[in-house]
C-alpha cells in the first residue's frame, strides 16, 4: 500500500474537499491521509461559511504524518488564507520531493471565493508539479502563474457546444481535451480530477498522459452522477 496526502477543505456533504479526495485515491488503490486546511458549512446549494484552520495544528499533523508515512504524493485543495502558514506548507512539501498537484479552491463553482489576494497562495504555486484551476480561478491567478515553469491544466474552457481542457507547460498549451458539454452540474469534479491527475503522477506517467487519463476518468465521474433530489452524487467504487 503506497500512502498520499490531501491538503484541502473539508466539505461535510461528501461532494467534494477531503472526502472525494480519500475516495478518489483509493479507487485508484492508495491509502489516503488528510490535513484539513479549512472548515465549511455548506450543501449541494453551495457554501455558507468558512473557517480556517489553526496554522500551528496543521504544522503539527504534518509533521506527525511525516513521521509514520513515507507519502508519495500530495494533493492541496483550499489554500489557507495566511500566506506565512501556506509557507510552511509549502517548506514541508518541498523537502519531500515528490509529485504535487495543487487544485486552487479559490473561487468555486458553488458559494463564495474563499481566497482574495492571489499571492497569498504563492509558496504553494512555487512547490506544485501541477496546478490545475477552473478557467474563472486561472483568469485570477494569472499573474502569479507566469512565474510557474511547470504545467498548469485550465479546465472548462468554453467552446462553443464543446469544453476544453488545456495543459500549458509555461504558458504554452502542449495538449488539449475536448468534451461534449451538457447540462449536468455535478460537485466535486475538480476534487476528483487533481486527485486522479496525482494518482497517475504517482503511478509514473508522464504528465501529459496523467492529464489525458484524469480526464478520462472525470468523463466516466459525470456520466455515471445522478440525481437525488437537489444532490447530485456518484455511487460506484468510489
Amino acid at each position: 500500500m503506497e500512502f498520499l496526502l490531501s491538503i484541502a477543505g473539508f466539505d461535510p456533504t461528501g461532494g467534494a474537499g477531503i472526502l472525494r479526495d480519500i475516495r478518489t485515491f483509493n479507487y485508484f488503490g492508495f491509502y489516503g491521509t488528510a490535513v484539513i486546511t479549512a472548515n465549511t458549512a455548506q450543501n449541494t446549494k453551495g457554501v455558507k461559511k468558512i473557517s480556517f484552520v489553526d496554522g500551528k495544528l496543521i504544522e503539527e499533523q504534518l509533521r506527525l504524518i511525516a513521521e509514520e508515512f513515507n507519502i508519495k504524493g500530495v494533493k492541496i485543495g483550499i489554500p489557507h488564507i495566511d500566506y506565512s502558514v501556506n509557507r510552511k506548507i509549502a517548506d514541508f512539501i518541498g523537502r519531500l520531493k515528490i509529485p504535487v498537484v495543487f487544485d486552487p479552491v479559490i473561487s468555486p463553482t458553488f458559494g463564495k471565493r474563499f481566497i482574495e489576494k492571489p499571492e497569498t497562495i504563492l509558496p504553494l504555486i512555487e512547490v506544485s508539479t501541477v496546478i490545475t484551476p477552473n478557467f474563472k480561478e486561472f483568469e485570477i491567478l494569472k499573474p502569479p502563474l507566469k512565474r510557474h515553469r511547470n504545467f498548469t491544466v485550465v479546465k472548462g474552457i468554453l467552446k462553443g457546444n464543446l469544453v476544453e481542457d488545456h495543459l500549458l507547460k509555461a504558458g504554452n498549451v502542449v495538449s488539449k481535451v475536448l468534451h461534449k458539454k451538457d447540462n449536468l452540474t455535478v460537485r466535486g469534479t475538480g476534487c476528483a480530477f487533481s486527485s486522479a491527475l496525482l494518482c497517475f503522477l504517482v503511478k509514473g506517467y508522464p504528465v501529459e498522459t496523467a492529464f489525458k487519463e484524469a480526464a478520462g476518468f472525470l468523463e466516466t465521474f459525470r456520466r455515471e452522477s445522478f440525481i437525488s433530489g437537489s444532490m447530485k452524487q456518484w455511487f460506484s467504487k468510489l
